[in-house]
């Protein structure tokens, strides 16, 4: 088998392209306006890289997507300037961090040696250094100290601007009942609840609770959820967090999530084989995904999918009338929910005479965005 640099750690593969799908489409859609992008790496690493130019990274990914999306600009008579900051606080992944920036000379790569903690003022300065500037940060933490909603509240204020969060969710609910550990930064008033909660239930009341302390703090009008699961166990290592002022970046991270999953459980598949192969030394004539095992995600899947069902459908019944932009926009912020869900549920309901169209062109079956249509329940 071909080795590959995120072997045994594919979940930071899956995370990386996370990053990487939703830049690549980021970055030209704002370039269109902005005159200048800065990308802010708050904890950039390098951490288990064992390719020798870090292209395993998540700063060296991003670097890439820049380069690649200023082609596109260009071709379209754009030139927004690309600046990003890279922050590591310890001294040996720095100095590999230094190396990498110091040898990029195309694009602007500023390394600082800091503790991001103790810095949130210059981050926040570096965003805001030039005009007409959308800053893109991304929060990627090995614990939970560094997201605290205080602490980090001056970056999330920044309008514009967009932010990926990394919430290690197997390691905070691993600790989460231990009351000599200290989570109040992190989920202030709502920590006695979640600590009364128990394993899936609790974990996804944690992402849900910290993605709206997320979005009060920021001033957001959207914030999305992604969950990526442990290459070895049928459980989720960590939730990311996305949040945007704009329905634009639901749509791009919706089309991120909708290649990425099929991508995460094909990476699994391939895990789980390597581990088949390594205890017993035969290999299978069928393809990885034949043999490939999960219940967790299919699960969580299905749940999301009948709560965002159950609330459209309630604010439809109790409103009566509802604008299409905002029924797609919160349907789609309950993870896995895709447009074509949205899409199912409102021919059944139309079906079924419970539900009509407002304002649709001649010969359109199904409401569109950003058009001024409408959802109409049906009265009793």
């Amino acid at each position: 088998m071909t080795s590959s640099p995120y072997e045994d750690r594919e979940q930071t593969e899956v995370k990386h392209q996370i990053l990487q799908r939703y830049l690549s489409a980021f970055v030209p859609i704002v370039g269109d306006w902005a005159s200048d992008i800065a990308y802010i790496d708050c904890l950039a690493g390098p951490w288990r890289s064992v390719d020798p130019s870090l292209k395993d990274t998540s700063f060296s990914r991003a670097v890439e997507v820049l380069r690649s999306t200023r082609k596109v600009l260009a071709d379209r008579g754009k030139a927004p300037t690309m600046r990003c900051l890279f922050i590591e606080k310890e001294p040996g992944p720095f100095q590999r961090l230094k190396k990498f920036c110091d040898e990029t000379r195309d694009v602007e790569a500023i390394p600082e040696n800091w503790d991001f903690t103790k810095h949130i003022a210059d981050v926040v300065r570096f965003a805001k250094g030039r005009s007409k500037s959308f800053p893109f940060v991304f929060i990627d933490p090995t614990g939970w100290e560094p997201l605290a909603i205080r602490l980090i509240a001056p970056i999330l204020r920044l309008d514009p601007g967009e932010v990926l969060i990394n919430l290690m969710t197997s390691w905070i609910t691993r600790f989460l009942s231990d009351e000599t550990k200290s989570f109040e930064r992190l989920l202030g008033s709502d920590l006695p609840r979640l600590r009364q909660l128990q394993g899936e239930e609790q974990e996804e009341e944690l992402v849900r609770s910290y993605k709206e302390a997320v979005v009060k703090a920021g001033s957001f009008e959207y914030a999305c959820t992604l969950p990526v699961m442990k290459p070895d166990q049928d459980a989720f290592h960590f939730h990311m967090i996305y949040a945007t002022r704009h329905i634009r970046g639901v749509e791009v991270f919706k089309e991120t999530e909708r290649t990425i999953i099929p991508f995460m459980h094909e990476t699994r598949a391939k895990a789980q084989e390597r581990r088949r192969f390594a205890q017993s030394g035969q290999t299978s004539f069928l393809p990885a995904e034949a043999h490939y095992k999960e219940r967790r995600f299919t699960q969580y899947q299905l749940r999301n999918l009948e709560v965002a069902k159950s609330e459209l459908r309630k604010t439809l019944e109790t409103t009566g009338r509802v604008l299409f932009d905002d029924a797609w926009a919160n349907a789609m912020q309950h993870s896995t929910v895709m447009g074509s869900d949205l899409r199912e549920w409102m021919n059944e309901w139309k079906a079924s005479g419970l539900l009509t169209f407002v304002n649709l062109q001649p010969g359109q079956k199904l409401p569109r965005k950003h058009e001024h249509q409408y959802l109409e329940w049906a009265k009793k």
